[in-house]
């Protein structure tokens, strides 16, 4: 399966930069970025995730003068580890040390920090994006139960309401009788 490639426009999206800081920084860096046989520019992830270190160390306040010194030795350097990655599988060696000097721990260490705040933000995105779609299903779940309730009450008072008014009619129809044999004692009339 091949590499993914980018055009400027969806790479500048990743990014979340204009694309034409991409080209910019392409020109100002002397970054090898791929073209087309229409000598197009496209961008593959490996392109994106170091545009995404350049915006992050450019938002620390490092300018694009220092970058252009070190990205060549950053670029040597993952290709040494890339090598060094392979060469350890093909021959199996048990330990490799691999010596940097300040400047490359000083990078490492700030595209560590640019990697860990990207992670930061998506977790924070997805955080709120969960906490809303539960809560969203919460109200939802519970304006239901509130309203099934509310259909058993006013059930329950319906029938209620029923048995008292039957209990009202058998009352006055009682009643009605009851009158109607006493009448008819004190006129000593008998039942018929």
């Amino acid at each position: 399966m091949g590499e993914v490639h980018y055009m400027i426009s969806e790479a500048s999206k990743r990014v979340n930069v204009e694309t034409h800081v991409l080209r910019y920084w392409e020109e100002e860096l002397e970054l090898p970025i791929g073209r087309t046989e229409m000598g197009h520019r496209y961008y593959t992830e490996e392109n994106i995730q170091l545009f995404r270190c350049i915006k992050e160390l450019k938002a620390q306040g490092m300018f694009l003068k220092d970058l252009k010194n070190m990205i060549p030795d950053i670029l040597r350097l993952k290709e040494q580890k890339m090598a060094q990655t392979k060469e350890m599988t093909e021959m199996t060696i048990s330990k490799a040390e691999i010596v940097q000097d300040h400047k490359h721990e000083q990078v490492q260490a700030l595209l560590g920090q640019a990697f860990q705040h990207i992670l930061e933000q998506n977790n924070k995105a997805l955080e709120a994006s969960v906490t809303k779609a539960v809560s969203e299903k919460v109200t939802k779940e519970v304006s239901f139960l509130l309203e099934a309730k509310e259909r058993q009450e006013e059930e329950r008072f319906k029938k209620l309401d029923s048995l008292i008014r039957q209990q009202q009619t058998l009352r006055k129809e009682a009643g009605k009788s009851s009158a109607t044999k006493k009448f008819r004692r004190l006129l000593g009339i008998g039942e018929i």
